[in-house]
Order: structure tokens, then C-alpha cells, then sequence
């Protein structure tokens, strides 16, 4: 028996290990084409902490759909902009969880924590996770749908 259970150990040690490192979110094994993407995600979210949010709706579809946690149903790009304006943000922690690429589409999905002040109120810290869609489109992976949905 004791035998058995040393082997068991020893088994879920293993996949354990396959599994972390074998996720590219935990290690450096990414494609040139997923770190593309999340580069590009990185470069958003610096650009919204700076207060260029031009720079962070840059590479969304004009025609996309994009549902955050406080709307009741998907907003289009405009109105999608028009309540962000009311933040100001001031950090962000991105942590990738999975990016998976299907030909000229991809799925990025990622947890962030943020801290961000509404109407001016005092700053709080909010953290989210994120489903992106993305299509390659004139050589850029846009964002073609985006799902977040609040943690805390």
C-alpha cells in the first residue's frame, strides 16, 4: 500500500509540474504571435494609466462589442469610450492566463488589479478578469469583443 500511495505522490507531482510549465502564462514559451498580442495588451493599459485613452481604445473594432461588468448588455465602441472617460487610472497588474490563437483570431484571457478613482472619488482597487477576442485585421490584432467581470 505504501508503495502504491509513493507512487501516486510521485505521479501528481509530475503533472503538476507538466501543467505549470507547460502553461505560457507561468513561463517563457510563448509564440512570437502570443507575445505579440499580450504586448499589445500591456501597451493599452500603460497608455490608459498615462490618460491617453485614444491609446487604449486604439486597436478596438469600431464595429465590435464590448460588455463590461457594470452594463446590463454589450456596449458598442463609442459608448464603450464614453464611460470610460469618467476614470482616471492609476496602476495596473495584468497576469495573463491564456492566449490561444486561431488562425487570424485570438482568445486572451487575463486577471487584472487596478486602482481607479470615479467622478473623482477617493481611489479604490478593483480587480477583474478579462476575455478578449481579437482578429488580425491590415497587419493589427484588434479587439473585436471583450467580456470583464469584476472579482471583488
Amino acid at each position: 500500500m505504501k508503495k502504491a500511495t509513493g507512487m501516486m505522490g510521485v505521479i501528481l507531482f509530475l503533472f503538476i509540474g507538466v501543467v505549470f510549465f507547460q502553461n505560457p502564462a507561468h513561463g517563457e514559451e510563448w509564440t512570437a504571435v502570443q507575445k505579440e498580442i499580450w504586448e499589445l495588451e500591456e501597451s493599452r493599459w500603460k497608455a490608459l494609466i498615462q490618460g491617453d485613452l485614444d491609446g487604449f481604445v486604439k486597436y478596438h473594432h469600431e464595429d465590435g462589442a464590448f460588455w463590461p461588468y457594470w452594463s446590463d448588455k454589450p456596449l458598442n465602441l463609442e459608448k464603450f469610450r464614453a464611460y470610460l472617460q469618467q476614470f482616471k487610472f492609476y496602476s495596473a497588474d495584468l497576469q495573463p492566463d491564456s492566449i490561444k490563437v486561431f488562425g487570424n483570431t485570438a482568445i486572451v484571457q487575463y486577471t487584472c488589479e487596478y486602482r481607479v478613482t470615479q467622478y473623482g472619488v477617493s481611489i479604490v482597487v478593483v480587480k477583474s478578469r478579462f476575455t478578449e477576442i481579437r482578429m488580425r485585421q491590415n497587419g493589427i490584432w484588434q479587439v473585436i469583443g471583450k467580456m470583464l467581470h469584476k472579482v471583488n
